[in-house]
């Protein structure tokens, strides 16, 4: 892929358009609630695999998964509140609680971690923001902009660069950062798609750096955002009972 890259002017101004550009990304990410059905497939040293979720949320308070396929793993769910997580393993019938810090665990063996996949943290909220320059991205004007954690943020790392769509703030990439500075993973989206109000890549692709020859693709086959969800459904009751197709 081709990335031309030029310096910006960092100006006073630059940080506010920074922030607002990354306030808009995650409108169209989150919206006021999101429903989807969504085919995972995880490949990893030749190996490949493939899940099918379904995932709730209203704001970012509040997010519940579960998986459809294969039959091994239906059933398994996460349930976030707040900063409350819990998972339920239907293998054992039991819900568990996933301490804070367990929040880069991979989720179900992908290159997504527990944070990825319930959204704990928010890059508008919980970091600051420096617009970096400008890129062409998948054929798109992007820019590229910093995120640095707040102090005593409920946040997995030590930094993030994003890259949004130039206007309207469409997510486009992430990379993400250990706090030595070290480059972890990185998240690339593709066939961008607009669902009323929302423009969000329908396709996401994780590479997990520390693991060679893997990456894992999320492809969303059904989103709605907007719509009420009912708060009955974000319960450890809820977790524990069959998903509906």
């Amino acid at each position: 892929m081709k990335i031309l890259f030029f310096l910006l002017p960092l100006c006073a101004g630059a940080a506010d358009n920074a922030t607002d550009l990354i306030i808009k990304s995650e409108k169209h990410i989150r919206g006021d609630s999101f429903r989807g059905k969504m085919t995972m497939t995880v490949e990893n040293a030749g190996q490949k695999r493939t899940l099918v979720l379904r995932n709730w949320s209203v704001g970012r308070e509040k997010s519940f998964v579960k998986v459809l396929s294969p039959a091994k793993d239906r059933d398994t769910g996460n349930l976030r509140i707040g900063l409350n997580l819990w998972q339920y393993l239907p293998n054992i019938e039991r819900v568990i609680k996933i301490p804070p810090s367990l929040m880069l665990q991979s989720w179900m063996g992908s290159d997504f971690t527990n944070d990825d996949l319930v959204k704990t943290s928010s890059i508008s909220l919980d970091y600051t923001h420096k617009i970096l320059g400008r890129e062409k991205l998948e054929g798109f004007d992007a820019v590229k902009i910093e995120c640095i954690p707040k102090p005593n943020a409920p946040i997995v790392w030590g930094k993030v660069i994003s890259w949004v769509r130039a206007g309207d703030g469409v997510p486009l990439k992430q990379e993400f950062y250990a706090e030595n500075g070290e480059l972890l993973k990185s998240m690339e989206g593709k066939d961008v798609k607009t669902f009323g109000a929302r423009t969000i890549p329908t396709t996401l692709v994780m590479r997990n750096l520390k693991r060679k020859d893997s990456r894992t693709t999320l492809h969303y086959d059904e989103v709605a955002f907007d719509e009420k969800i009912p708060d009955s459904l974000f319960t450890q009751e809820n977790l524990r009972k069959p998903v509906k197709e």
